[in-house]
């Protein structure tokens, strides 16, 4: 009787021991040869021995890796391994039965309770392995998460069982190991199961994850260097256990090894990016891997050491391609630095615009380059920038000017005409390794920049060119209009201007002064000079208020209204697009030499006075309520560019809302 118990303990039943399917088994007592007391005892040995062989059957599914999983079962190397730690550690029960057999063999009137003494002890080990692949199977955890589960069950649980739980998931680690040897230190992915939360992803893929990232501004969440083989995180494969931080040290370690492989001008290996530390830091990730048990600072600690080594790497060459010069590169066109190329570009531009609804690239870069050389701008320098127009997506979204549709309805020209301007964009022609930082995600940020800015210089030229119109006029027709547009362009050019100069003085060149300082001052490290970029970047964007839905639309519906009134004007046949006197052909004809003067009826000018009213109005209304509520330095400073001489303050439009409180709720 006791040699069927010892088959059945190893999971082989027989004709007392019957085992069934769901790992339990039934004890064939018919002829009662059992007394009720040893039923009793063999059926807490037989439970043990239910945890043991539901292990057997789980390594003997997964200790193989498959090719592929078309059967619908689970594959991969970190099952597989996973399958060969839980052999080990059930090799002890086997050994205790062994062992038990022996004794057995010496003397045959071996004691029920010898056996149970024996495998009791095993019981709440194998329950908690038999558990936890359970689990994973039920869950279907595949990859590094089943590092998370095991790290879970290792830390949950004490004692013995504690011990063969932290040997088990340290074993399993060993494949983490491997993966981020050969990532770390030679750019090679060696994932053909699709495990490891470092993966080349899909144009689809590529998008959803530069979303995602675009929300947060972190540090260590700098890390596209904008290689060509896309390789990004995925974060819902990184473990519980260890932090996201590090494992977008470890993407961003991989795509430099990577940006260096491609130029292939410095070597990876010894003397190259690793400075002849490429053994001690082997030797580093395989101290990992002989520990005892898995170690979340040693593994920090080692992350650490190999990102600081290649983020100084990449400061290096990053630094000597001429990172200073390539800042003031792009603040030059991106952020309208060289003020003389666009006040050039602006006048030849605008005609092209508003007769080509589709412009052409060659055209565009035709007049960018002319106005270069009109005021002297080197062609090597214009060479690295393209201007190009993308057309806008199909879209049923209603314009943010509709408010003012009295003035919108009778100059739909204008409407498509700014919407041509909104959809240029630059592209700058980064060479390596420059490429890293000027990345493509970075470049949609400055062209969002850069057609805001441009929307703002625009319509500030062409109010110079009204002034100078009206300065080369030596009367003003009294009741007709004239005074009237002098005050509404005086009171648009003081506006403009001020938010002018608060875009240039207190946002652009401030930032710009910081973003120079923390590159020079930053110390030889990529990261931090990357994500003084980024912030650089953000920092821009927030104060230009792009981010801000109210304040956006409110600048968008006064730099409308600036074009609407240039445009009326200039539709009335007394000031051109470029801003020259015209001649009316009824005035040619009777030969007659009359000063110029604005046509405009009082109750169209009227109308342009109280939008312009309303506008300006509501924009230091909602600038007061966020100074209010925030305290920004920089909405403070707008508001004092705009409200030096205390007139918003006092005006009347202003005082009623706040009193009615409009839009309150949209500050919030």
């Amino acid at each position: 009787m006791l040699h069927d118990l010892l088959t059945a303990l190893k999971g082989c039943g027989g004709d007392m021991f019957v085992w069934k399917d769901n790992y339990t088994f039934q004890i064939s007592n018919d002829l009662g040869l059992l007394h009720p007391c040893e039923v009793a005892v063999i059926e807490e040995a037989m439970n043990v021995a239910g945890y043991y062989k539901k292990l057997t059957l789980f390594c003997d599914s997964h200790d193989i890796v498959r090719v592929n999983a078309d059967d619908g079962k689970q594959c991969g190397v970190y099952l597989c391994s996973l399958a060969w730690s839980v052999r080990r550690a059930t090799q002890h029960f086997l050994n205790n039965v062994v062992d038990i057999e022996e004794r057995l063999l010496t003397n045959p009137s071996l004691p029920l309770t010898v056996v149970l003494a024996s495998l009791k002890p095993l019981a709440p080990t194998l329950a908690v392995l038999a558990t936890m692949v359970q689990e994973i199977e039920d869950e279907k955890v595949e990859g590094c998460k089943i590092l998370e589960v095991l790290h879970k069950y290792a830390t949950n649980t004490v004692a013995q069982v504690q011990e063969v739980m932290k040997r088990v998931e340290q074993e399993v680690h060993s494949v983490l190991y491997d993966q981020l040897s050969h990532w770390l230190l030679h750019g090679l992915l060696l994932d053909p199961h699709h495990e490891f939360f470092i993966t080349k992803t899909t144009n689809k893929e590529e998008n959803e994850i530069k979303q995602m990232a675009s929300l947060s501004l972190d540090e260590d969440n700098v890390s596209d260097l904008g290689i060509g083989e896309e390789v990004s995180l995925k974060v819902e494969l990184v473990p519980a256990h260890i932090p996201l931080s590090v494992a977008r040290k470890i993407l961003f370690v991989g795509n430099a090894i990577l940006v260096f492989q491609q130029q292939g001008s410095r070597d990876i290996g010894e003397g190259g990016v690793w400075e002849g530390r490429e053994g001690e830091l082997e030797d580093l990730l395989r101290g990992l891997n002989e520990r005892d048990s898995f170690s979340l600072s040693c593994l920090t600690q080692a992350i650490d050491t190999i990102t600081n080594c290649v983020s100084q790497a990449l400061w290096e060459v990053v630094m000597g391609a001429g990172l200073i010069g390539v800042l003031g590169e792009l603040k030059g066109v991106y952020l309208l630095g060289r003020g003389e190329l666009f006040q050039a570009l602006l006048p030849t531009l605008g005609p092209y615009l508003t007769h080509h609804a589709s412009p052409t690239t060659s055209n565009l870069n035709g007049l960018l380059q002319a106005a270069g050389r009109q005021v002297l701008v080197e062609d090597t320098f214009l060479e690295k920038f393209t201007l190009t127009f993308t057309p806008p997506a199909p879209s049923n979204t209603i314009n943010s000017t509709t408010n003012s549709a009295p003035l919108v309805s009778s100059h739909s020209t204008v409407e498509k005409t700014d919407s041509v301007w909104n959809q240029l964009e630059v592209e700058y022609q980064a060479r390596w390794p420059l490429h890293c930082l000027f990345n493509p995600d970075a470049q949609d940020k400055y062209n969002a920049i850069f057609r805001f800015l441009l929307r703002v210089r625009r319509a500030q030229h062409r109010l110079q060119q009204l002034w100078m119109t009206q300065m080369r006029s030596s009367k003003h027709r009294e009741g007709g209009g004239g005074c009237l547009q002098w005050t509404l362009r005086h009171h648009m050019t003081l506006l403009i201007d001020n938010i002018q100069y608060y875009l240039q003085v207190d946002v652009l060149e401030s930032e710009h002064w910081k973003l120079v300082e923390a590159v020079v001052n930053g110390g030889k490290n990529y990261k931090k000079l990357s994500f003084a970029h980024s912030a650089f970047l953000s920092t821009v964007a927030a104060r230009c208020f792009l981010h801000h839905p109210v304040l956006s639309t409110t600048l968008s519906k006064l730099l409308a209204l600036v074009h609407k009134f240039c445009a009326i004007v200039e539709a009335d046949g007394t000031v051109g697009i470029s801003g020259k006197q015209l001649v009316r052909p009824q005035q040619a004809k009777e030969g007659k030499k009359q000063d110029l003067a604005f046509s405009l009826s009082a109750k169209e000018m009227q109308d342009v006075r109280a939008e312009l009213e309303r506008i300006a109005a509501h924009l230091f209304f909602v600038l007061s309520k966020l100074q209010l509520n925030q305290g920004t330095q920089h909405t403070a400073q707008l508001i004092m560019r705009m409200d030096y001489n205390r007139y918003y303050s006092k005006n009347d439009t202003m005082k009623r809302f706040r009193a009615l409180g409009e839009d309150e709720g949209e500050l919030r």
